[in-house]
């Protein structure tokens, strides 16, 4: 996977891995994976309006333990820990991901947001004719399947530096 460096409109790959160029497929599938870590986000404005006072609720449960409200009898350090939702390498990466749509333009952007939207939602397939009124648009689905073809091919050229490696836009 190609690491990134640049600020801003300037994107360059950094020497190291200057070998690994990335595919069509492969940049369509960090967009999936970037949603999905997206929306593996804690959405703090519901969990604040969730929110209540937690004083009535409380009750010593004496087989608890001191300070462990997990259900052990000994200590907490008895209780295994779940690991977090996310890695900072998670959000690296999508964010890397995320900066690649400043490649393309605002409308394509929006297009490759609702078609990669299906596919992080487990679909197999984007049903371009299911986006067209989410574009504004009442014909035309052969069109956006081209539009996100081209918006995709572009963020490849872009992130190898003009060069790309097994490019299929017919896909769809």
């Amino acid at each position: 996977m190609a690491k990134l460096i640049g600020g801003p409109g300037r994107v360059a790959i950094e020497p190291s891995v200057a070998g690994t160029l990335l595919s069509f497929e492969d940049v369509e599938d960090r967009l999936v994976e970037a949603v999905r870590t997206c929306q593996r986000y804690p959405d703090r404005e519901r969990g604040w309006q969730r929110i209540r006072s937690a004083w009535p609720e409380i009750s010593r449960d004496v087989l608890a333990g001191d300070y462990d409200a997990r259900g052990g009898d000994g200590s907490s350090s008895d209780v295994t820990l779940r690991s977090a939702a996310m890695t900072r390498q998670d959000v690296a990466e999508m964010e890397e991901a995320f900066g690649w749509l400043d490649a393309i333009r605002p409308a394509d952007r929006k297009l490759i947001g609702l078609a990669i939207g299906q596919l992080a939602r487990g679909r197999r397939e984007v049903s371009w004719l299911r986006l067209l009124p989410a574009m504004g648009l009442t014909k035309g689905a052969e069109g956006l399947r081209m539009r996100y073809g081209r918006a995709i091919t572009s963020i490849c050229n872009r992130v190898n530096g003009g060069t790309l490696r097994g490019a299929d836009t017919s896909r769809g």
